[in-house]
């Protein structure tokens, strides 16, 4: 017989928040926590309600044209129902998050407030994710009995203490109709650049309010806002390939975001970018010394270090089933060297700004209400201490309040908030140039390579990932990491030479123990991650914004090549004049 989910009548202190929408999770958590199990032996006993409470404006415009216009307002909700214990329970599943379960429920909560419709949704979600979770449970022990695998010492799930938070936004709101006009006119300005192909200008506003409450007391409501506007310009060289260029803004507070005349000089900075892309001439295969100039070893690090820095569990596998597990590069490396002993590396999201600009990886409470504290994941070069959400693994206790994303097998996905680099051995920016230059000579070298700026997230578009698939799958060496967008050679009197077309081969995270020196100035970088494998600029319904503090940084020996990838034929149809005519 099916087991059978009854709510009995629970406490009368309901939940009495002035906020509706906390008040009814609050009190559907009170039902919840008076369930029982008709014809089954696996007890519910951990409950939780999410929301996200989205209202959202975004706008694309192009040569002073509006491309695309919208509004958007949506209540997004997620149910947790957790069957076993602490120690045994149905998640670190390959199937721990499949629906079994026929579903009734919308799948979305109702936008207003009214207190039958929101709660019958919450009813219907509850009972189909407790029906899957015992579905899972089954399965998963008779998974375990199926397969001779080593049984980690770890329980499923980590408690944690209860969290009582209530915030508002003290932000004002978008003023649409003002930026709309803003964006319009700004887009007009590459009509002055005959290089520019395609451009677009793209504001997304959102405003997010979260709520979270669990079984084990968690009252959580706090604003998860974020506005930005992003910049691209693309374009063809001679030989038809693509050339492309972006500028981002970022901004918790929409009164920070950049001024008509900051956007106007950075659409003015991509135009001449992308122009002297479409012809500078084509890079070669290099190996020698290379200089990641400003953001981009900050860029550098939010890629290839930060993004792995979260160690997901290997869930339980059925037998004979393929397991698409994909792990962290720093699985098994802990307590190794991975930096530099000069290194340190700190991820803190209680620090809201850094010499006065807003960082964006502020929070007060992760996804699973973990009130979040600074780590410091990387000592002396030495990995410390990981990302770490409510799942558990081996060698730790308790989260450290990572959890900031949806994710698989029952579980959140850790993610990096503010990441903080520093080392003990520095130089000032300018004698990292000087000693690029001395090894160009020392070395005999026609030139070295300088890197102002690498394509992370990639604003890449379809076609162009899809030759650059094409070439990484013939190139067993290939690496998926963002391209340098500004590259140059550099010759020992110092000129600079701007290339285009180049890769790298062979960086990754284990590069980083060969970096060779750093500047004393630190760089900040923002930017939106979503978990894309190949992050890309403005994908993944979830994301989290995020910024990295690191240093300039310069490599003895690094690889570049020019990937073999066929290109389209250039226009044939000459282009309109650029008038408003």
């Amino acid at each position: 017989m099916k087991p059978l989910l009854l709510l009995f009548a629970a406490s009368s202190l309901f939940g009495q928040s002035a906020d509706p929408v906390l008040r009814i999770l609050s009190q559907e958590m009170e039902r919840s926590r008076g369930l029982r199990i008709a014809g089954g032996s696996d007890v519910p006993y951990f409950f939780e309600y999410s929301v996200d409470d989205v209202r959202s404006y975004t706008l694309s415009a192009t040569l002073g044209g509006v491309i695309d216009e919208n509004r958007n307002r949506m209540r997004i909700p997620q149910v947790r129902v957790r069957v076993g214990d602490y120690n045994f329970d149905n998640s670190n599943y390959v199937l721990s998050d499949a629906n079994f379960a026929a579903r009734y429920d919308a799948g979305m909560l109702p936008q207003d407030d009214n207190p039958m419709a929101l709660r019958q949704q919450l009813w219907l979600m509850t009972d189909r994710t407790f029906k899957n979770a015992l579905e899972s449970i089954g399965r998963k022990r008779s998974a375990m009995r199926s397969v001779n695998a080593v049984t980690e010492p770890v329980p499923d799930f980590w408690k944690a203490e209860p969290v009582k938070l209530a915030l508002s936004s003290n932000a004002p709101a978008l003023d649409e109709a003002a930026w709309k006009k803003r964006v319009i006119a700004a887009s007009s300005r590459f009509g002055a650049f005959p290089a520019v192909i395609s451009s677009l200008v793209e504001l997304e506003s959102i405003v997010n309010t979260s709520y979270l409450v669990n079984s084990e007391g968690t009252e959580v409501k706090y604003p998860d806002n974020i506005h930005y506007i992003r910049i691209r310009a693309s374009g063809l060289a001679p030989d038809g390939s693509t050339v492309r260029d972006h500028a981002v803004f970022h901004a918790i507070d929409p009164a920070r975001l950049p001024s008509e005349a900051d956007l106007n000089q950075a659409i003015d900075a991509v135009g001449r970018n992308l122009t002297a892309l479409a012809a500078a001439p084509t890079g070669e295969q290099y190996s020698g010394p290379v200089l990641f100039e400003g953001i981009s070893g900050a860029q550098l690090f939010a890629e290839v270090l930060a993004s792995q820095l979260f160690l997901p569990r290997r869930p339980v596998a059925n037998a004979g089933q393929s397991n698409r597990f994909t792990p962290s590069e720093l699985e098994g490396r802990l307590g190794s060297r991975i930096l530099p002993t000069s290194f340190t590396v700190v991820d803190d999201p209680t620090q809201t700004e850094f010499r006065g600009q807003s960082l964006l990886g502020s929070y007060p409470v992760d996804g699973e209400g973990v009130v979040p504290a600074p780590v410091t994941v990387i000592e002396k070069g030495i990995f410390k201490t990981p990302l770490l959400t409510r799942q558990p693994i081996p060698g730790f206790t308790a989260s450290n309040g990572r959890g900031r994303l949806p994710g698989s097998n029952g579980h959140r996905m850790g993610a990096l908030s503010n990441i903080f680099v520093k080392t003990t051995e520095n130089a000032p920016a300018a004698d990292l140039r000087k000693q690029l230059l001395e090894t160009v000579k020392q070395r005999s070298k026609p030139f070295g390579i300088l890197v102002r700026r690498m394509d992370y997230p990639s604003s890449a578009g379809g076609d162009e990932l899809r030759r650059l698939a094409v070439s990484l799958g013939a190139n067993a060496s290939g690496n998926v990491l963002s391209s340098p967008l500004l590259v140059y050679r550099v010759y020992p009197d110092g000129r600079e030479e701007l290339v285009r077309g180049l890769r790298f081969r062979g960086l990754n995270l284990r590069t980083l123990k060969d970096i060779t020196s750093a500047s004393n100035e630190l760089y900040q970088f923002d930017f939106i991650g979503n978990r894309a494998p190949f992050a890309l600029m403005g994908v993944g319904g979830y994301v989290f914004p995020a910024s990295v503090v690191a240093p300039a940084l310069f490599f003895e020996d690094l690889e570049l090549e020019l990937p073999q990838v066929e290109v389209p034929r250039p226009p044939t149809v000459p282009p309109p004049p650029f008038s408003t005519r």
